[in-house]
């Protein structure tokens, strides 16, 4: 578990989103959030390592320690998990808005994991594994079928073939694929599952107008 924190910590260095967008932006404020958090898994880390060398020694110190240091470290790592996802959600509502330049390092850092062609190509795999379970829905197992709600995917079909294809074959603009990925953030609860046809309709229609550099309005490609 140690390891695992160490290996999951960013660098603890300050966010430039205050200096940028200011203090009380949401995205600042988790920032701020998650170097606390940061700060506080890896000194816990170091009370884990103290408790497991006091435990193999057979100290009932050591034993006290390492259990209660090891159920706060498994508490902050998921405060700290639900933090950095909220903290990218923020980030992905900036890039949807045509903000993927700002100088912040959170930014820039999403930008670049976005536009990867792997990453573009698990998005497809996403949208196209959903549209296959709403498919075939009667047929899955009742312990592994998702929500029910996945079944109005199949009246938007071309819709999502569309999307994949571009993700898998064409230059896919910035903001179309932050709001894909926050169209698919949350998993079974996610918009996608939610059995809401005119919220279906509506996030798709945007995801593939804002996807797709050639949209009418132009210039939704420029940040990507």
């Amino acid at each position: 578990m140690v390891a695992a924190a160490r290996r999951g910590l960013e660098p603890l260095g300050a966010s430039r989103a205050p200096l940028v967008l200011g203090r009380d932006h949401p995205l600042s404020r988790m920032a701020a959030l998650v170097r606390v958090l940061a700060w506080q898994v890896a000194a816990v880390s170091a009370a884990v390592v103290v408790g497991a060398l006091g435990a193999a020694e057979r100290r009932g110190w050591g034993i006290r320690l390492l259990c209660a240091a090891l159920a706060v470290e498994l508490a902050l790592l998921m405060l700290f998990a639900l933090a950095r996802q909220l903290r990218r959600e923020h980030v992905l509502r900036l890039i949807v808005g045509g903000r993927a330049r700002l100088p912040v390092a959170e930014v820039s850092r999403e930008a670049h994991r976005l536009v990867a062609p792997g990453h573009r190509a698990q998005l497809a795999e996403r949208l196209e594994r959903a549209l296959d379970e709403a498919e075939r829905w009667h047929e899955l197992p009742v312990a592994s079928r998702p929500p029910a709600g996945v079944r109005l995917l199949c009246g938007f079909a071309p819709e999502v073939r569309a999307i994949a294809g571009q993700l898998r074959g064409g230059r896919s603009a910035l903001p179309g694929l932050a709001l894909l990925e926050l169209f698919l953030a949350g998993r079974y609860g996610s918009a996608l599952y939610a059995g809401d046809e005119d919220l279906l309709r509506e996030h798709l229609w945007r995801i593939r107008y804002l996807i797709c550099p050639a949209a009418p309005a132009g210039g939704a490609d420029r940040d990507a």
